[in-house]
């Protein structure tokens, strides 16, 4: 298992992982209807390959996407934390949940904000995530109203930690 930058040719394989990991995963914190409205819409073209942030990608040796992974080395305003930088997105083939596919990119999206000066960092994580970043570090900062999509919204959890 390896983490890389990802590319506009491994889209297809992000949708997979992203689509499947809010099937599997968000069901055990959230409502059929918040689900249904995490996934509404998902479609390739809505990964940026070439913004500010970085896109990182977990594949196997075989080539295989089993997670993705994307930061921002800036604080955006939707944040109460005073951080530096923020994990924007971090997902997992739910066939490898456990398996350390989440902690390894969750240390490459850390190591990336490091290299580009933050010395902490943010998520808004989905209330079946918290667990996970509680257990790396992360501590609870406050709880937000996230609209899913439109008229369907549930509480997202914001976390920080020091890099």
């Amino acid at each position: 298992m390896h983490v890389r930058a990802a590319a506009p040719a491994d889209a297809e394989a992000i949708l997979a992982v992203h689509e499947a990991a809010i099937a599997e995963r968000g069901p055990r914190a959230y409502a059929e209807e918040v689900v249904d409205a995490w996934h509404d819409g998902r479609r390739v073209d809505d990964y940026d390959f070439d913004g500010d942030d970085t896109f990182l990608v977990a594949e196997t040796d075989t080539g295989t996407v089993v997670g993705f992974g994307v930061c921002l080395p800036e604080r955006r305003d939707h944040l109460v934390a005073d951080v530096d930088g923020e994990v924007t997105a971090l997902y997992v083939d739910p066939d490898r949940a456990d398996a350390g596919v989440g902690t390894l990119l969750l240390e490459a999206l850390h190591d990336s904000l490091r290299e580009r000066g933050a010395a902490s960092a943010a998520c808004w994580a989905s209330a079946n995530a918290v667990g996970f970043y509680e257990r790396r570090g992360y501590e609870r900062v406050t709880t937000h109203r996230h609209a899913f999509a439109d008229g369907v919204e549930a509480d997202v959890v914001e976390m920080r930690t020091r890099l």
